[in-house]
């Protein structure tokens, strides 16, 4: 992380003296079936490579309602968010009221692939929005500590490390939700053999090996935090069938119940399109998916990401947590 850190600084200079190309809408991609897929030696599609979902950044997962069923951004919003993603990598104090959605100081972020002009990450519904909760899981709170994709620690409840979430941990993500764009390290790479799929994501430095064999999913009673995952391949889309979650980390309060397919297609030469399928009969009133598009870009390297080499936030939310239990005992004067 401390690389890729160096790598956006020297990114964001960049950007300051060069932000018209930097910002230029992205191209549309190819359909799937105007674009002729390159193959590996034994036939397969190929998908190798490395690719990064950074000018997806600030696509927000759920669509704004002002934008109802549109999924692009025209023109002029177009224009303004191409100015916001400028002027958070300026990081200029004035600036930074306006940009506090996500708590992060601006120079964290990773830019200069582009800036996308989709109004949501979510394509189904064709509102951009999740569906509605069942009348069983809208009764039930989530608990943040147990959402793979949130940083979660603080207040004297903290008792341990084991009270934080899994990514405050730096041990994962979760499955769906590492595809979604992040602050930064949103870089993955594929690997394929005749057999196999390999994914490493940077963020955390997960890999997911992928059989392609046919092999049913492991047992029920095996849970796992990323889920099993087994592919097959349909045309030029590579399929993945993700079952087996455990409770132990959940994607937007869906655990065990939770079902995932994921669909990646090569668009383009230098575009993979990965639309994911949710499904959770107990959490949702009827499936729904979301997509990103990874790009190749010559610049982009997946680094080390050493999340937790330097890093003192643990330390400090805990000892944060051991300070407010001693105010919380301490009578009042």
């Amino acid at each position: 992380m401390t690389r890729r850190y160096t790598h956006s600084i020297a990114g964001a200079i960049l950007a300051m003296v060069f932000s018209a190309p930097i910002y230029a809408q992205q191209a549309p991609a190819a359909r799937p079936d105007t674009f002729t897929s390159p193959k590996t030696p034994w036939g397969d599609p190929e998908l190798q490579g490395i690719w990064t979902t950074d000018a997806e950044i600030l696509v927000p997962f759920d669509r704004p309602a002002e934008f109802g069923q549109r999924p692009s951004l025209n023109e002029e919003e177009l224009a303004n968010r191409a100015r916001a993603a400028t002027a958070r990598i300026r990081d200029r104090k004035t600036d930074r009221s306006a940009r506090s959605a996500l708590g992060t100081p601006a120079h964290w972020f990773e830019v200069g692939n582009g800036v996308s002009a989709r109004t949501s990450l979510i394509v189904d519904p064709a509102d951009g929005r999740m569906p509605p909760l069942t009348p069983e899981a809208a009764g039930t709170a989530i608990d943040p500590r147990l959402e793979t994709g949130l940083m979660t620690g603080h207040g004297p409840e903290l008792k341990g490390p084991e009270d934080t979430g899994l990514a405050s941990r730096c041990l994962t993500r979760g499955i769906p939700q590492t595809w979604v764009p992040s602050i930064y390290n949103n870089g993955f790479q594929i690997v394929q053999t005749p057999d196999h799929v390999m994914i490493l994501y940077e963020r955390y430095h997960e890999t997911r090996v992928i059989p392609l064999d046919g092999r049913p999913h492991v047992a029920q009673r095996i849970r796992q935090w990323i889920g099993d995952s087994r592919g097959h391949w349909e045309g030029n889309t590579l399929v993945v069938d993700v079952a087996n979650f455990s409770n132990d980390g959940r994607f937007k309060g869906s655990g065990e119940r939770l079902h995932v397919v994921e669909r990646l297609t090569r668009v383009d030469a230098d575009t993979i399109n990965v639309a994911v399928t949710i499904e959770d009969q107990t959490r949702w009133t009827t499936p729904w998916a979301f997509e990103v598009n990874g790009k190749k870009d010559p610049k982009y390297t997946v680094f080390e990401f050493a999340c937790h080499e330097g890093n003192y936030t643990m330390t400090h939310m805990l000892s944060a947590a051991r300070n407010l239990e001693k105010k919380a005992a301490t009578p009042a004067r």
